[in-house]
């Protein structure tokens, strides 16, 4: 398999939704960054598409024995960083998420705050130096190779 293949099987930045096509309650940031980008997969970091996000609320569910209670009500879920979900706060568009320490993400009681919005998390943990802290990978995948060619990372 080609470079090329392999490329644009492990990232893929589809254009962007349709205004009208995006559900209205989503924190303003998360809206804009569908309309250029309808979802995204950046090395380890998976953002969720307009028509995708729907079916993977299912991770903001509250689950049984969980140390951190969530709910759809106050958290969307946007995307995964390797496996582990990452959600937005519907009410003041914070980015928060489970940092890997070694146990599932809903075992976790590791829950930060990311960035204040989801434009800064985008710059800040996918396109930007924070990438290597949270992919699996770090900087032996070909994203963090593109981050450092761009000089994004060093």
């Amino acid at each position: 398999m080609d470079m090329r293949t392999e490329w644009r099987m492990m990232n893929s930045l589809p254009a962007g939704a349709q205004l009208k096509d995006l559900p209205a309650d989503l924190p303003a940031s998360l809206r804009t960054f569908l309309t250029v980008a309808n979802g995204a997969t950046c090395g380890d970091v998976s953002i969720f598409s307009a028509s995708t996000a729907e079916e993977m609320q299912f991770y903001a569910d509250p689950i049984s024995g969980a140390e951190i209670t969530l709910g759809r009500e106050k958290w969307l879920c946007c995307g995964v960083i390797v496996d582990d979900p990452f959600f937005v706060n519907r009410l003041s568009g914070e980015v928060w998420y489970f940092p890997d320490t070694g146990v599932e993400w809903w075992k976790s009681s590791s829950f930060e705050k990311a960035a204040d919005d989801f434009t800064s998390f985008f710059l800040r943990f996918v396109a930007g130096s924070c990438y290597v802290d949270v992919s699996a990978t770090g900087r032996e995948d070909q994203w963090a190779e593109l981050l450092r060619q761009v000089g994004l990372l060093e």
